[in-house]
C-alpha cells in the first residue's frame, strides 16, 4: 500500500516513517512539508543518512494522485489538518487525521481549541480510531480521527468499568503525566531544556483539549455521560504517558478480582496488558502497548486505575498503523510487535 506524509518532519511523522519501514506491506512513495519544501530528510535527520526517502514537497492534490497514494496521513498540528481536509473532501484514498481537527463535532471543538473548526459534515464522515473499541467501524472507514495520547490512555482505563456501569460517571479524577515529545516539536519557553529539565510541570489544570474527547467519546461507546477532572504534567522525558485514575467503584470486589475483570476484559486484545508489577513508563516506551494496573485502597474504598503508554506509539503513529492494518485488511499487529526499548 502506497503513503503519504503529510507534516513529515514533525516527532509523529518521524515516527510514522520509523514503523513504515518495519512494515512488510507500507511504502512511502511522498513526504509533504509546506515549510522544509526540496528537502532531503537525511539533510534534515543526520539518523536517516543513507536511508533513501522522497523529496519533501508542498501540498499538492496532483501530486498525492501522481505518485498513487492510497494510504495519507495527516502528522500536522491542530488547526493546520483542516486546511488540508477541505482539499481532501473528495479524494478517494483513505485519510488518517493524527491531529485533533476530526475528533470533537465543530462548536465543541472550538470551545477547546484556538481553531475554526473542520465542516460538521466532514467531522461527522470521521470514525474515531481507538482501535481495540471502534474496531469494525474503522475497518469499513475512509477517514479516521486517530485518538489523542492522553485520551487514548485514559479511554482504555475507564471504557471497560463505564461500559458495566461499575464506577460512579461523576466520580473520576485523573492525574496524567507526558514526555515532552507531546508538546511537539516547535521549540516553546516550557519545553526549552533550561526550563523542562529536572522539573514537573503542571499544564492546562482542568482545560486540557482532549477532555471533551474523552468525555464524548466515552458517552458514545458506553451511553453514559461523564464528568473528568484531568490535571496534565509535563515531565523531562522524551516519550511516554502514565495517567492515574482514581474512581469511586459501584461493586464490591477484591483488588484481585478486579485485576482478573480487566484481564477479562482484555484478553482478546493483543496490545493490552493487564499486570500486577508497579507500573513504569520504561514498559511501554517504544512499543505500541498500553500497561493497565489496578489497585483497590481497601482503607478508602476507592479503585485506582494506571494506564501507561508510549504517547508517539500507541498515543499517536502506532495506532494510526493499527487502524491502517485494519483497513487495509492486513493483520491487526503488522509491523508493531516490537518490545519497548526499556533501556
Amino acid at each position: 500500500m502506497k503513503c503519504t506524509i503529510v507534516g513529515a518532519t514533525g516527532y509523529a511523522a518521524i515516527e510514522l516513517i520509523r514503523l513504515i519501514e518495519l512494515h512488510p506491506h507500507l511504502e512511502i512513495v511522498s513526504l509533504i512539508s509546506d515549510s522544509q519544501t526540496d528537502q532531503e530528510m537525511n539533510q534534515l535527520y543526520s539518523f536517516m543518512n543513507k536511508k533513501q526517502f522522497p523529496v519533501l514537497t508542498a501540498f499538492s492534490l496532483e501530486q498525492i494522485e501522481a505518485v498513487e497514494t492510497d494510504l495519507l496521513f495527516l502528522a500536522t498540528p491542530s488547526g493546520i489538518s483542516t486546511k488540508y481536509l477541505k482539499q481532501l473532501h473528495d479524494w478517494k484514498g483513505t485519510v488518517i487525521d493524527l491531529s485533533g481537527d476530526l475528533r470533537l463535532e465543530k462548536a465543541l471543538y472550538e470551545e477547546w481549541y484556538p481553531h475554526e473548526g473542520v465542516d460538521s459534515d466532514l467531522q461527522k464522515k470521521a470514525t474515531y480510531g481507538l482501535t481495540e473499541w471502534k474496531r469494525d467501524q474503522i475497518k469499513d472507514s475512509r477517514l479516521i480521527a486517530n485518538p489523542g495520547c492522553y485520551a487514548t490512555a485514559i479511554l482504555l482505563g475507564l471504557l471497560p468499568l463505564l461500559e458495566e456501569h461499575v464506577i460512579d460517571p461523576s466520580q473520576i479524577i485523573i492525574h496524567a503525566s507526558s514526555g515532552l515529545s507531546g508538546a511537539g516539536k516547535t521549540l516553546t519557553e516550557q519545553t526549552h531544556h533550561v526550563r523542562s529539565s529536572e522539573n514537573v510541570r503542571l499544564y492546562k489544570m482542568n482545560h486540557h483539549q482532549h477532555i471533551p474527547e474523552i468525555e464524548s467519546i466515552a458517552e458514545e461507546i458506553t451511553g453514559h455521560k461523564i464528568t473528568v477532572s484531568l490535571a496534565t504534567y509535563l515531565v523531562p522525558l522524551n516519550r511516554g504517558i502514565m495517567a492515574t485514575m482514581t474512581l469511586q467503584p459501584l461493586v464490591e470486589k477484591t483488588e484481585a478480582q478486579w485485576r482478573t475483570w480487566f484481564s477479562e476484559k482484555y484478553k482478546e486484545e493483543p496490545f493490552i496488558r493487564v499486570g500486577q508489577a508497579d507500573p513504569e513508563i520504561k514498559s511501554a516506551a517504544g512499543s505500541n502497548y498500553c500497561d493497565l494496573s489496578v489497585y483497590l485502597d481497601t482503607r478508602t474504598g476507592r479503585l485506582t486505575v494506571v494506564s501507561v503508554l508510549d504517547n508517539m506509539q500507541k498515543g499517536a503513529a502506532g495506532q494510526a498503523i493499527q487502524n491502517a492494518n485494519l483497513i487495509s485488511g492486513y493483520p491487526e499487529t503488522l509491523g508493531l510487535t516490537q518490545q519497548p526499548f526499556f533501556i
